[in-house]
């Protein structure tokens, strides 16, 4: 009976000699080390990068290039963390949030460490007013809408359209470049009546303009050196045809009565 207990002492102790062997051989206790080691680095990266980034706050915001919109509403469409962390932010995806408002073309965002946030913004020019089913929009040069209004704004024209049509708005957007370009009637509101291409027509105080499809800016110029020869004439215009190239229609203006 105890021969056979010391055989089964003896198996046990064989068996367990191996596994000793292969917990003190010196790869395993490498590995051993190298895995306590890595933990022990990571745990100290991610404490070390929550102290940075907790130290690198935003606490200043530069805005360049805007004219139309305040810097506090461009700041506000980047949607901004109380106490956000440089490190934690995305400049690709704060351009992307800012560049949702029609109101900016571009933008360009510069991390400027360990404070400071740089937006260089590019914003639309507005270039009419859409007047359409009893609402006022401000529009860029390509058409967008910016903005609705409540009131018009003197020195852009605007363009009346019972339907937006995308090619006679185009048109009526050259017309009202022009106008603003070269500056004609600048010190009156101006009205671009856009029914159809060849019926264009700007309305400018009681005067009426008909000027047709093309050749805009000839037209207007022509325009200005007819208005010299009616006030010369002491003759007050209430309708003006400049659609045909040999001739001009000039209506006096009705006496009011």
């Amino acid at each position: 009976m105890s021969r056979g207990l010391k055989q089964k002492s003896n198996r046990v102790k064989k068996e367990r000699k191996p596994l000793l062997r292969i917990f003190l051989h010196p790869l395993f206790l490498k590995s051993v080390f190298f895995i306590v080691l890595t933990g022990v680095v990571g745990l100290a990266g991610v404490y070390l990068y929550g102290k940075t980034a907790d130290i690198m706050r935003i606490n200043r915001i530069e805005v360049t290039g805007n004219k139309h919109l305040s810097d506090k509403e461009i700041i506000s469409l980047m949607k901004l963390g109380q106490g956000e962390s440089m490190l934690r932010i995305s400049s690709s995806e704060l351009s992307e949030r800012v560049l949702k408002s029609p109101w900016i073309r571009d933008v360009v965002i510069r991390k400027e460490l360990p404070h400071t946030l740089i937006l260089k913004v590019k914003e639309a020019e507005p270039l009419a007013l859409l007047k359409r089913k009893g609402h006022l929009y401000i529009v860029s040069r390509r058409g967008e809408i910016l903005e609705e209004l409540n009131q018009t704004i003197a020195f852009l024209p605007v363009i009346k359209m019972d339907f937006t049509k995308k090619s006679l708005l185009k048109e009526a957007l050259k017309v009202a470049g022009i106008v603003r370009e070269e500056g004609f009637f600048s010190d009156e509101e101006v009205e671009i009546i856009a029914k159809t291409p060849e019926e264009m027509a700007l309305k400018v105080g009681d005067l009426t303009i008909k000027i047709g499809k093309g050749n805009y800016r000839k037209k207007l110029s022509r325009f200005v050196q007819l208005e010299n020869e009616i006030v010369r004439r002491g003759m007050t215009a209430g309708y003006v045809d400049l659609r045909f190239s040999r001739r001009v229609i000039v209506r006096a203006a009705k006496r009011r009565g």
